[in-house]
This record gives C-alpha cells, sequence and structure tokens, in this order.
C-alpha cells in the first residue's frame, strides 16, 4: 500500500523562504494555502528541488492526524466534486480500501519522505498553529465548509493506516529539530 502513496508525488518538492533563516516546507491540510499565499503577497523565494539541498533547517508545521484526515477527505471530495458529480460513500469506501489517492489525507509522514529526496538536514517540527506566530495569512482553500453529518461519516471509516505513522511521528519528534534521515529511518520500522 506505501509504495502507492509515493507514486502521487511526481509533482516539485517546494520550500518557502520566509526570512534569512526561515525555511518552511508547507504541507496540505498544515496551513499550505496561507503559506502560498503570503510567499505570493511578499515576493517570496520558493526553493524547489535539488536548490533545498543547501537549506540549513526547515520548519515543517503538523497538525493533529485525525484532524487533518478528516479535512483532507473533505477537501478531497470538493475538489472532486468540481469536476464531476461525486458519490460521496462510494469516495469515501474508496478511501478506506486506498482505491484513492490524494496529497490532501495522505500521511504527513510521506510528505517527509518527499522532502528527503531532496534534503537531507535538519527539520524544525511545530505545531501548525505556530504557523501563525511567523505569518498573519487565514487563508483557506476555496471549498464548502465541512458540515457535521460528512465529518460524522469520515470519522467511521478504518483511518488507522492513514494517522497511526502521524501519531507516532507527532509524539516522538513535535516541537524538536531533528536530523530528517534520522526521522525517515525510525518511521520505517
Amino acid at each position: 500500500m506505501f509504495k502507492n502513496w509515493q507514486t502521487i508525488f511526481t509533482s516539485d518538492c517546494e520550500v518557502i523562504r520566509i526570512s534569512k533563516s526561515n525555511f518552511v516546507y508547507p504541507i496540505f491540510k498544515n496551513g499550505r494555502s496561507s503559506l502560498k499565499e503570503y510567499a505570493r503577497q511578499n515576493n517570496l523565494l520558493c526553493l524547489k528541488n535539488n536548490e533545498i539541498s543547501d537549506t540549513e533547517e526547515i520548519k515543517i508545521f503538523l497538525r493533529d492526524p485525525l484532524e487533518r484526515f478528516v479535512s483532507g477527505v473533505h477537501t478531497a471530495i470538493e475538489l472532486e466534486n468540481r469536476k464531476t458529480k461525486v458519490n460521496v460513500s462510494e469516495f469515501m469506501s474508496d478511501v478506506e480500501k486506498f482505491k484513492i489517492y490524494d496529497r490532501h489525507f495522505m500521511p504527513q509522514t510521506f510528505w517527509l519522505y518527499h522532502l528527503f529526496k531532496y534534503f537531507k538536514g535538519k527539520v524544525n517540527l511545530q505545531p501548525v498553529k505556530n504557523l501563525f506566530n511567523l505569518i498573519p495569512n487565514r487563508d483557506k482553500p476555496a471549498i464548502p465548509t465541512l458540515q457535521l453529518e460528512r465529518k460524522e461519516k469520515i470519522l467511521t471509516l478504518e483511518h488507522k493506516p492513514y494517522t497511526d505513522i502521524d501519531y507516532k511521528l507527532v509524539k516522538k519528534y513535535m516541537n524538536t529539530s531533528t536530523d530528517l534521515e534520522t526521522i525517515i529511518r525510525d518511521l520505517k520500522k
């Protein structure tokens, strides 16, 4: 199953330079829209792929895994709905059966695997709430608000394959500055 996840990372790996010493790796559903808009508004440098390798340390903002999963599945449904009318129950069933892969709800840990292709240094893992100490933006994707009924349905899905590895990441490495290689090696066990 996890090998299939890595196939969805065909896009560039990006890191935003907020200031001389602040580099941030934007992850979907972890303030990425706010970071991207702040970067656009302030004409900030966005490093891509091999340009990232010389960065000294990168901040990564993490979100509660279950909260992110619920929000990510909702976002994926709404984005797919823009293309074609989605059967929501079928979509959720396909998520549960790993027939649908999407960066909005895939484990945050896999985002670290993607970064590791280009960066081998230290990462500073922080709760997403700390992002707003760094930038003032509160931008969100232009999708309908998650309603309680849908949230409850998403919560009934078997989410552990999506969240357990991230709970391990958060428990062990939140609020630390650690070599990315150490984290990757530990979480692949």
